[in-house]
């Protein structure tokens, strides 16, 4: 993989920074963070962190940006396997196996904290905040993995619109934000067509459900939204 490396820099305008301060953020804690970390790495927009079958060494921590993972059928077909931002982990698929499963790469520019694996068990064997919270992604992550792939798409788009809302860490009270991902790659992640994604999109701003401008999404009725999705709360 061709990266630009960079020394570690501040972690405070990290966005993995909220986790990392799950025990209020001692120094202690913070050198622990500080010194497991190998390395960051700055990618370029479709620069790939790494492939399937290279060796499992490190997971990685996003401070910034976004990635995909995907495989690649017999066809030469791609299959988006997830989407991961600011404050997420991934690598977590290749503990078992020794290799990444996935391709991953940047969909803008990000930089990510390279920590090698037995540095970050260390981490998590001495914060056990760390690991209810690992659990919990987990948790959801497969809660969603799941529910889209029995609901119908408009109930998949609207699932995962809720689920980036929550996932970007959306703080601004118009409830807006930008979306980093393409139609495209929307509609292969839940096994529809991009055209289908642009109908549906087009569905919700004439119900007044969200406004769109250009990659600008603002939830106008967020209530709403979870009912299409079912999702209780």
């Amino acid at each position: 993989m061709s990266q630009k490396d960079n020394p570690i820099q501040s972690c405070s305008n990290c966005g993995f920074f909220p986790f990392c301060t799950l025990d209020g953020g001692s120094p202690h804690w913070l050198n622990q963070i500080s010194s497991a970390v190998k390395q960051q790495h700055v990618l370029k927009t479709r620069q790939a962190l790494y492939f399937p079958q290279n060796t499992f060494y490190s997971l990685y921590a996003i401070k910034s940006g976004h990635l995909k993972t995907f495989e690649v059928d017999r066809e030469g077909n791609e299959l988006i396997r997830g989407f991961y931002f600011a404050g997420e982990i991934l690598g977590f698929e290749a503990i078992a196996s020794g290799t990444y499963l996935f391709s991953a790469i940047a969909l803008s520019e990000t930089i990510v904290c390279e920590i090698p694996y037995n540095h970050f068990i260390e981490l998590l064997n001495s914060n056990p905040s760390l690991q209810k919270h690992l659990l919990y992604l987990f948790s959801q992550k497969l809660t969603v993995g799941s529910y889209l792939s029995f609901v119908t798409a408009e109930q998949r788009l609207a699932a995962f619109l809720i689920d980036l809302f929550q996932r970007l860490h959306v703080c601004d009270q118009r409830m807006e934000f930008i979306l980093p991902i393409s139609r495209q790659d929307i509609g292969n992640y839940l096994g529809l067509t991009a055209e289908t994604i642009s109908r549906l999109f087009s569905q919700f701003k004439e119900n007044k459900i969200i406004a769109i401008e250009h990659k600008r999404i603002q939830f106008l009725q967020l209530d709403q939204l979870k009912l299409i999705a079912g999702v209780v709360n």
